[in-house]
């Protein structure tokens, strides 16, 4: 539910689990001054449902209360460092510590990679330069961006524009998904039939090239669309979006991995998409339920684009909307893949079958999790026949 009560008592025991004090008044003041109303009327119209903007307000700014009453004594370890506290390990070390005071997971990790990039040493080479001495400017760089993940939960993916893909690396900001390595169990099957049965089984004249055409449909920063491009060097890739950003972004990383085989499209789902003979349509959709964003990290909620994470009619939405009209854009027996949450298999194959696809599968991940669902279409010439 997301009506004002139950918001007000989530966002009063979010701020009791974060050692704030009067968690209760200052909860009833963030939320009164987004509704724009008297705190007392607060609870005179407790039935009021709130809308998602509503709720992306209140979350900013609770979570700005909790940054504004952090104790200085919580920052000391990192913030009141000696001058002669200069070593790489040592500063390794209580970047760590300060990481994990502030609940940062993956402390060590996001650490290194912070280090890595700063010294422009590969994460993995770290440990042979330990006993070195840092420059003063980069431990500046080093405590901005390690105080700016403690403090606001800022990913260090967008702090520092970079997220490593299926061995690439590719440049993210706010405006996009971070890439995340489930979406690598989605590209590995993609690939795989791309390569097994796409180029193997089509039929084309002796000699000719094959040249697979794909649709990634949501594309955000292009890793999937870019991803099937460079693997598959004879492909062409069509990668449409609704948000502009998004298109800037993947264009951008068109252009720094150099791929001349995909274009991208402003597009809600198919509205601008002509071409109607695709071997495969792929998507990671928003597929998240509105009722789970309180099970989601703050990192998470805070930073990412709430219209790329959350759907409607519990999260399976945009699954009915494309397989609708998904067969309508695929070529005789073409694929249709779509990554999913990991409760949502059994619901996204009966969609699927229902639209009428057939040879649909559920794989799952590296952690036995329902990650990606596979359908083909496939025409019955003989009931083709009967029917003309």
């Amino acid at each position: 539910m997301n009506n004002l009560l139950d918001i007000l008592n989530k966002s009063v025991n979010y701020l009791e689990k974060k050692n704030i004090k009067n968690a209760k008044l200052k909860a009833e003041s963030v939320i009164s001054e987004v509704m724009g109303m008297e705190r007392i009327m607060l609870y005179a119209e407790f039935e009021r449902m709130l809308s998602e903007d509503e709720l992306k307000k209140i979350r900013e700014k609770l979570n700005d209360v909790i940054n504004n009453n952090k104790k200085i004594s919580d920052n000391n370890d990192f913030e009141n460092m000696e001058k002669s506290e200069k070593q790489l390990k040592l500063l390794l070390d209580k970047s760590i510590l300060y990481l994990e005071k502030n609940s940062i997971a993956e402390s060590k990790l996001i650490a290194e990679i912070v280090f890595s990039h700063v010294l422009d040493v590969d994460r993995m080479m770290l440990f042979t330069r330990y006993k070195d001495e840092i420059e003063d400017e980069k431990i500046e760089r080093i405590r901005y961006f390690i105080q700016k993940i403690g403090r606001e939960k800022f990913p260090v993916q967008y702090l520092l524009n970079e997220q490593e893909f299926y061995g690439r690396k590719f440049y993210v900001d706010k405006g996009v998904l971070i890439p995340r390595q489930d979406t690598e169990v989605l590209v590995e099957k993609m690939i795989g039939i791309l390569k097994n049965n796409i180029l193997k089984n089509k039929n084309f004249e002796k000699n000719s090239k094959i040249h697979p055409k794909i649709l990634d449909i949501g594309v955000g920063s292009g890793i999937i669309g870019i991803t099937a491009a460079l693997e598959i060097e004879d492909s062409y890739v069509l990668g449409v979006d609704i948000s502009e950003k998004a298109l800037e972004t993947a264009e951008k990383n068109k252009q720094l991995l150099k791929v001349s085989n995909i274009k991208f499209l402003k597009s809600n789902l198919f509205e601008n998409v002509e071409f109607k003979q695709f071997d495969m349509i792929v998507s990671n959709p928003p597929y998240i339920s509105l009722n789970e964003a309180g099970i989601m990290s703050d990192d998470t909620l805070l930073h990412e684009p709430s219209e790329a994470l959350f759907a409607e009619n519990d999260g399976l939405y945009f699954y009915y909307e494309i397989c609708q009209k998904a067969a309508d854009y695929l070529a005789d027996f073409g694929y249709l893949l779509f990554e999913i949450g990991y409760r949502q298999g059994k619901n996204i194959a009966k969609i699927m079958t229902s639209s009428g696809f057939k040879n649909v599968e559920v794989i799952k991940d590296l952690a036995g999790l329902d990650r990606v669902v596979v359908g083909q279409k496939i025409i019955n010439k003989i009931e083709d026949k009967q029917i003309d």
